[in-house]
């Protein structure tokens, strides 16, 4: 297995180093004759809208303004609190093998650090809501997995695939469609088509023996102006600041676009594999074993640790159609759409990486019954000494389509916009855990006609989701909109399973779950830089798979999560300041929360409700020609009102966070010094209560703080020599105090002392790492 590991590894620096030849190739031919044209930012009919616009950001704004160099950014069309993330800070300021968590770092209350360095999966958040509590869109459409709307941030979109993002700390209006709108919108957006021909090659390298590599072709305009199309690649391979923390990504994606009379037309098409090590948070009796470096990945061959029992290989792709235009004053856009998840081979798994020694044989299995007790079955044939551990998959395709349609309306006080729209899709998901003797190679064999001794889980959870809505942006005068809208939500999730995880019963459940979601919202724009806004409005999120992992789970009666959202906040927006406020205050109902019944049995009920409020300000002020401050905040309160956990903090929310530093750029010399504060919170199981025998201050992460800083500069000098138009260099150090802080803490505290806390596990800050990245334009 340690081999195939090395081979996909060499296959993806030979795909690195062949693309980024063609590409280089394609320099030499075009440098003399072709310059990079600037990019359009579109208006919805293939016009570009001036520099001055509202919403020019980064690039598209002028050069050395606030929006041009702000880390991060609101919108004066804004109708909830928004961050944006521009396309110069995914290219100056964050290093090439990021991913859309790491570029986020500085928005005002996200929550995020990878303990692998400079690459590998990682996890994020805002207010206290983490990943599954909101959703992740690209282009518009949102995507992630099929238990509940999580998402791995290596297996889909790295930076070099993005534009920008936009963080929509809310709801969003009754046309954001997405299974967790409950907490918000991550919005990622594709790489922008350029007028004229050209492109660029970056070559990256950092520590632990990182490499980057992104390749971007555009053709520009064909001969009759009609077409257009981008062709990417992006390879991303590390060591890993982790022990054995190897990752390898290789990322394609094309999108070619056309117009035809008042219509446009897009195909997008992405392809990608990511093979690494199953690297993960570790035990206190793990720390003191091995250090912050371990992450439960090791080379002692019988232990549960080691590296050929934990290993993945998974694939991924993404398609959508998208075509718009008018007829007869209504303007349309459907967008018909693919993606999936799946692993071209079985998964590796130690059952139980959390165990010291060479001890974790599963001689027996324990399956439960409904009254509450358990049927000891004995495994034969396998040894007390040998290891065991669990092959998995899991894979995932949805297909999907977004209709939207607008319509102008023009009737004195009563003008506005009347907007309506269908969300329809249908996913199927698969996924097994099947046991394996690593010792012998021999997975675990029927006994019986029963697999419950062999498997954790076999089983199927296909879901169906229908979401109509319909708003009005009314526009009485000049400056001002009041935008009512509805959405309803109808979710269906058939759940049918051979083993079900955790009972290891057969079940077979369908459930539809539905919400009507009014919603409202104001923006006025009291001057061309000064707009305010306030937004009433409801979230929805579908309970997760995990709440079928029950006997009946039509007795456990839990309800989707609710959110009752008010926010309101100020932007303001010139050449020399950018800058934005917001007050929200959230109540989220339905919260669901793991117990055990009378008769033993495990099920999930409704928790009782957890209020999340604070403040939010961020800006970007220039103090002379091409230099920048920049400064954000935001105070976090997430806690409890009612239930059992009442009066304790909601897990994963920093009770502030705070950002400051520089930013320089002259055109010639760029860079930037940033230091980011995250204030203490609790891990994922959230504040426990204390008792005789809970430490609940076990389960604190105390607050942390890194300072990142990058240096470049831009040339023209190789456009002498033939080779392009010009050249990019960028030096990176990220942590330059090398802090190791922890910066999660997974499960409950169950005792007083952390050497006895075995349930919990730590993940920690890698440490100073180092990056620089070299950029060919042609």
């Amino acid at each position: 297995m340690m081999r195939m590991g090395l081979h996909s590894r060499g296959l993806g620096l030979r795909l690195s180093v062949s693309v980024t030849a063609l590409l280089l190739a394609a320099a030499s031919a075009h440098a003399q004759t072709t310059d990079v044209g600037t990019v359009d930012v579109s208006n919805g009919k293939g016009g570009a809208l001036p520099l001055s616009a509202p919403m020019a950001v980064g690039s598209k704004a002028p050069p050395g303004s606030a929006p041009a160099l702000a880390p991060s950014q609101g919108s004066l069309d804004s109708i909830e609190p928004v961050s944006i993330v521009s396309d110069k800070v995914l290219r100056d300021i964050v290093a090439p093998s990021s991913d859309y968590n790491a570029a986020l770092k500085y928005v005002p209350g996200w929550n995020s650090a990878n303990p692998n360095g400079l690459f590998g999966d990682s996890k994020g958040g805002w207010r206290g809501f983490v990943d599954g509590q909101y959703n992740i869109t690209f282009d518009g459409i949102p995507f992630g997995d099929y238990n509940d709307p999580t998402h791995h941030s290596a297996a889909y979109f790295p930076a070099g695939f993005l534009s920008s993002i936009t963080v929509d700390r809310g709801p969003g209006p009754a046309s954001q469609v997405g299974y967790a709108t409950f907490g918000g919108t991550m919005a990622l957006h594709s790489t922008d088509l350029t007028e004229q021909m050209g492109g660029n090659v970056t070559m990256g390298y950092g520590s632990f023996n990182t490499l980057s590599n992104i390749d971007t072709f555009q053709t520009g305009r064909t001969l009759d102006g009609t077409t257009r199309a981008v062709v990417q690649y992006v390879h991303n391979n590390t060591d890993g600041a982790l022990q054995y923390g190897s990752y390898v990504q290789n990322q394609f994606q094309g999108k070619v676009q056309t117009d035809f009379g008042d219509w446009r037309a897009t195909l997008y098409l992405n392809y990608g594999t990511e093979n690494y090590n199953n690297v993960t948070g570790i035990t206190w009796q793990q720390l003191q074993l091995n250090g912050k470096s371990y992450g439960a990945v090791g080379n002692i061959q019988n232990t549960q640790q080691y590296v050929d029992y934990n290993d993945s290989r998974k694939q991924t792709d993404m398609e959508y159609f998208k075509i718009e235009g008018e007829t007869h004053g209504i303007h349309l856009d459907n967008t018909t759409y693919t993606y999936s998840y799946w692993y071209p081979s079985l998964q590796n798994n130690g059952a139980d990486q959390t165990i010291v020694g060479s001890s974790g044989a599963v001689t027996s299995v324990k399956i439960p019954l409904i009254n509450g007790s358990k049927q000891t079955v004995k495994i034969k044939g396998v040894a007390a000494t040998d290891v065991t551990g669990y092959v998995k998959d899991n894979d995932y395709r949805a297909f999907g389509n977004i209709l939207r349609t607008a319509y102008d309306v023009d009737g004195g006080m009563a003008s506005g916009q009347l907007r309506t729209g269908l969300w329809a899709e249908y996913a199927t998901n698969g996924r097994q855990q099947n046991y394996i003797d690593y010792t012998t190679g021999m997975l675990y064999q029927w006994l019986g006609n029963s697999m419950q001794a062999s498997y954790k889980l076999q089983l199927t959870s296909n879901v169906t989701n229908v979401s109509p809505y319909i708003e009005y942006e009314w526009k009485p005068i000049d400056g001002l909109s009041v935008t009512p809208g509805f959405k309803y939500e109808a979710f269906t999730r058939a759940h049918d399973a051979l083993v079900n995880q955790t009972t290891l019963q057969p079940i077979n459940y369908s459930h539809t779950y539905t919400a009507a979601l009014p919603y409202l919202s104001v923006n006025y724009h009291v001057t061309p830089e000064i707009s305010v806004y306030a937004q009433a409005s409801q979230g929805f999120l579908a309970p997760t798979v995990s709440a079928y992992y029950v006997f009946n789970p039509g007795l456990a009666g839990i309800q989707p999560q609710t959110t009752n959202n008010f926010q309101a906040g100020a932007v303001y927006k010139s050449e020399k300041l950018a800058a934005d406020f917001d007050a929200y205050r959230i109540i989220s109902s339905n919260y669901p929360l793991n117990t055990t019944t009378s008769t033993g049995q495990s099920i999930y009920v409704n928790a009782g409700t957890a209020l999340y409020q604070g403040l939010e300000a961020e800006g970007t002020y220039v103090l002379m020609e091409g230099l920048s401050v920049y400064a954000s905040a935001a105070l976090i309160e997430a806690q409890f009102t009612s239930g059992p956990n009442n009066g304790l903090r909601a897990p994963d929310a920093p009770n502030y966070t705070a950002a400051g530093g520089f930013i320089y750029d002259n055109g010639f010399i760029f860079g930037s010094l940033l230091q980011k504060f995250t204030g203490g919170f609790y891990g994922s199981s959230g504040e426990v209560a204390s008792t005789a025998t809970v430490n609940n201050n076990l389960n604190y992460v105390k607050a942390y703080n890194t300072t990142d800083f990058a240096i470049g500069l831009r040339s023209s000098a190789l456009h002498d020599l033939g080779i392009g138009n010009s050249m990019k260099v960028r030096l990176g150090i990220n942590n330059i105090l090398n802090h190791t802080n922890t910066v999660e803490i997974a499960g409950a505290p169950s005792t007083l002392m952390p050497s006895n806390a075995s349930t919990l596990t730590y993940q920690f800050l890698p440490g100073r790492t180092f990056y620089g990245t070299v950029t060919i334009d042609f």
